[in-house]
């Protein structure tokens, strides 16, 4: 009886593993994919023996209904940053029989599996992928460039552990060996830690303006710091394997892996290995020469997918990667904001103005802390999130009170507190403290007659009430913020919006917050008239502690895991990189 698998993907593994399969007779092979279009249902494969394959694809479709459902086996042959997508395209055809597995373990298919597939999906996943593979006419032919001769794969969630082994070891003609723990597979000191070592030591000081007059080779020149880095790295990634149920020897070191002692044999031997001959740093051609290529694979995946997932095991184990979490925070930030982009100086202009903030809060014995976006940045990159362009602090009404009596006397002159006493067509109910040396403007519409436009940071006044009457408040101003948006009479529309706003400020929230005295909420919001009402638990954020953010030591909720969870859920889950927006419009500096 045939075996009916389906691949997902069209990369040049889904090519060549498609092939492969579908040329032999124990085999009927169905290909997902988003281009059915560009596919031919003969696909020829050429092997290192000089064989050529030949396979025929039963069906080829972008819709996951058509070759889903009568699958035994479903094979993931694709990028990090699209396995979670396609489990959710998948998941709602899979049959209680199918198997689910990936080509590529390390770049987070067990993870995101277990969190969407039903709880007996079987999962199976490879160490190393099976083949080196190519492709030679997409759609159409491919290239087997070697196998590997043995392979090692993990499966979880099933009692059929050997049945599915031994199926597997058939189907791809390889002898395959059990893993113990998914671990084993999802961890490798490989791609996310080799690639990133050699990346952050050419290019950590890389700027706009630097063009190289070639590209480099990226093995053949390898250096000894890039061995260096490589071997430290790896040696906070054996700390983390010591608290996960991974078998001694398994994952080999580095230095046992690459049979070396030390950075200098490292790099000879990395310069040496025949496969690795040719290959060249990811950069791209401009004019005048070649500069790194940020969008490259090595930056989109490795990072993200590999080394990411490394980090964050570590921070739940609670071990310390401080070289780890300098490369990987690195890594995110080449994306997005490198030292002296717009955006990176925006993040330091930001941190100046929390710092001045923080001293006077200190003097003065006002309590704060990050929140929001903010907090998340602190938490899962010991600083900003690294395309974030705000943030954000939170304090108890009482202090908020108190700050906005001191800012005015103690700011320094760059710096300027916008709340609604100090610029009269400001109609916040929460301040920001904003730099005097830059202009920019959002894509909001709310501030185009703020007598402030520089950069700023939010700070939020918290106040202890019923959900639901934070939510009455949000009503009574909705009509507010309409009629700003949507009109075209300034001058008219801003006698309206002022009417509104104090009526609310001045009388209807004092009368609201003295019934909240006789019947006070169990948890904290936002402040009346704030759209923001996910609550906050005073037992989750007293007493504070600080955290590491940009270097400083600032204040975080106690318990700053729990706090997040609630509000976010997985907050150490990154979202997807490709989908990003950013809120600022146009921004100047002026000094």
């Amino acid at each position: 009886m045939k075996t009916n698998v389906c691949i997902c993907g069209g990369g040049n593994l889904g090519h060549v593993v498609t092939g492969f399969l579908a040329a032999h007779d124990n085999c009927e092979v169905s290909l997902l994919t988003r281009h059915p279009e560009r596919w031919q249902k003969q696909l020829s494969i050429n092997t290192p023996e000089g064989i050529h394959l030949q396979g025929s694809v039963s069906h080829i479709s972008a819709n996951p209904a058509e070759v889903i459902p009568e699958a035994d086996i479903v094979l993931l042959c694709l990028p990090g940053f699209s396995i979670r997508e396609e489990l959710q395209l998948i998941c709602p055809f899979l049959s209680t029989k199918t198997a689910v597995g990936s080509i590529v373990s390390s770049t987070g298919f067990f993870f995101e599996a277990k969190a969407i597939l039903p709880a007996k999906t079987p999962l199976f996943g490879f160490q190393r992928v099976p083949f080196i593979a190519r492709t030679t006419e997409y759609g159409r032919s491919a290239t087997l460039l070697g196998y590997k001769p043995t392979l090692h794969v993990a499966i979880e969630q099933t009692e059929e552990k050997e049945s599915l082994r031994a199926l597997i070891e058939q189907l791809l003609s390889t002898p395959t060996v059990l893993m113990e723990s998914f671990y084993e597979v999802s961890l490798t000191n490989s791609n996310p830690i080799l690639h990133p070592s050699r990346l952050y030591t050419m290019w950590k000081d890389w700027h706009e303006g630097v063009i190289y007059p070639e590209p480099s080779l990226f093995y053949e020149e390898w250096t000894d710091e890039a061995s260096q880095l490589l071997i430290d790295m790896d040696r906070e990634f054996f700390k983390l394997l010591d608290v996960l149920p991974v078998r001694k020897g398994s994952i080999p070191t580095i230095l046992d892996y690459y049979e070396s002692t030390d950075a200098p044999s490292l790099t000879r031997k990395l310069q040496s290995i025949e496969a690795f001959k040719g290959i060249h740093s990811p950069m791209k051609q401009v004019e005048g020469g070649y500069i790194p290529d940020f969008d490259s694979r090595y930056f989109t995946e490795d990072f993200p997918y590999g080394l990411y997932i490394i980090q964050k095991l570590a921070r739940e184990y609670h071990i310390n990667t401080p070289i780890i979490d300098k490369v990987m925070a690195w890594g995110l930030r080449s994306r997005f904001n490198l030292e002296g982009s717009l955006l990176r100086r925006q993040q330091m202009r930001m941190l100046e103005i929390l710092l001045e903030v923080d001293k006077i809060c200190k003097k003065h014995h006002i309590r704060y802390w990050l929140s929001s976006g903010t907090l998340i940045g602190a938490m899962r990159h010991n600083g900003y999130i690294p395309w974030d362009d705000d943030l954000d602090i939170e304090m108890l009404r009482s202090d908020y009170v108190r700050l906005m009596e001191v800012l005015p006397k103690e700011l320094p002159n760059w710096l300027a507190l916008q709340n609604s006493d100090t610029d009269p067509n400001y109609f916040y109910f929460y301040a920001k403290v904003r730099d005097r040396r830059s202009r920019m403007l959002e894509q909001n519409g709310y501030d185009r007659l703020w007598q402030e436009q520089g950069i700023y940071i939010d700070i939020f006044p918290m106040e202890q009430h019923p959900i639901w009457l934070h939510k009455l408040t949000e009503k009574t101003v909705g009509h507010m913020y309409k009629i700003w948006r949507t009109s075209t009479n300034d001058k008219k529309a801003i006698r309206s919006v002022r009417r509104i706003f104090n009526i609310n400020n001045k009388v209807l929230f004092p009368i609201l917050r003295l019934i909240c005295k006789i019947l006070p909420g169990k948890v904290i919001t936002s402040g009346m008239g704030i759209p923001f009402h996910n609550p906050r638990y005073i037992d989750e954020i007293f007493p504070l502690t600080t955290h590491e953010f940009e270097g400083h030591q600032l204040p975080v909720p106690g318990n700053a895991d729990a706090h997040l969870r609630h509000i976010f859920g997985d907050y150490m889950q990154l979202p997807d990189l490709n989908k990003l927006t950013l809120h600022v419009g146009k921004l100047e500096f002026l000094d």
